[in-house]
């Protein structure tokens, strides 16, 4: 078993609000995946890696919309914060220090397009709906202090992109 659906565990009492927050994450997660998927032609002709991961992402991403109605459980849940924050970051690193590992434009800082900033709106969306699906219901103090450290950790984030900023700037 995966975990309890949270549109029904008693312990949650979700009610229409929670599964209408839902839907609209789901249609966050739709919308990030149907721009990936109009991205992907201009990123296989730059390199089939970067066509791939763009694949990847658009099939997660509207498969993901897909599997959150079906089955809305904490694992879930986890699961697409989890993935998106970590493509938030990808985007956030190549607009900031650079492409990192792979590629033939490996090191390199890419532009910041309106397109692009449509999906990482998505799914910083996405994020945030996510989230308070699974912060409905808990006491108020657990509340405050998940927001505290995510806080502490968003802070963490910002740091290091700024440390790795100003070293690739320096030289």
């Amino acid at each position: 078993m995966t975990g309890p659906n949270v549109m029904n565990h008693s312990t949650y009492s979700y009610s229409g609000r929670s599964k209408t927050v839902l839907y609209v994450a789901a249609a966050f997660s739709l919308s990030a995946a149907l721009i990936h998927l109009w991205v992907i032609p201009e990123h296989f002709e730059e390199w089939w890696g970067y066509g791939t991961f763009f694949l990847i992402s658009a099939v997660a991403q509207g498969a993901y919309a897909a599997a959150l109605l079906r089955w809305p459980r904490r694992p879930l849940l986890l699961l697409g914060i989890g993935g998106n924050v970590s493509v938030i970051v990808l985007y956030l690193l190549t607009r900031t220090v650079g492409i990192p590992f792979f590629g033939p434009h490996a090191g390199e800082v890419e532009g910041v397009g309106v397109v692009d900033l449509f999906a990482t709106t998505s799914e910083l969306a996405l994020v945030v709906a996510l989230l308070g699906v699974l912060l409905r219901g808990l006491p108020r103090e657990r509340v405050v202090v998940l927001l505290f450290v995510m806080a502490l950790v968003g802070l963490f984030v910002g740091h290091l992109l700024h440390l790795m900023l100003s070293m690739t700037s320096t030289h």
